[in-house]
């Protein structure tokens, strides 16, 4: 049985940065979203905290997730993140039940 990577990541963003960083995180979801074994990938932010980026995926199993995360447009909008974070992301790995 193959066991799914399930993430739930939370982002807080700098108030000043939150414009230009928004726009690169959909750009991203795009190509995450036609990977072969991404699942889901639901981008959001919280209604009564939109500098906070919530991120929900789903992929097939944890070779798919590494794949993933080598990608040049998941690296890129990392680096991007760099010096626009108010912490370092917490990110919770889930299993179904």
């Amino acid at each position: 049985m193959v066991n799914k990577i399930i993430t739930y990541a939370v982002l807080k963003i700098q108030s000043e940065y939150i414009n230009e960083v928004l726009p690169l995180a959909k750009e991203t979801r795009i190509h995450i979203l036609n990977e072969e074994g991404c699942e889901n990938f639901i981008l959001m932010r919280k209604v009564k905290d939109p500098n906070t980026i919530i991120i929900f995926a789903v992929y097939t199993s944890k070779q798919t997730y590494d794949w993933h995360l080598e990608q040049d447009y998941v690296t890129q909008f990392f680096a991007f993140l760099n010096g626009k974070l108010m912490v370092e992301p917490n990110v919770t790995y889930l299993e179904e039940i």
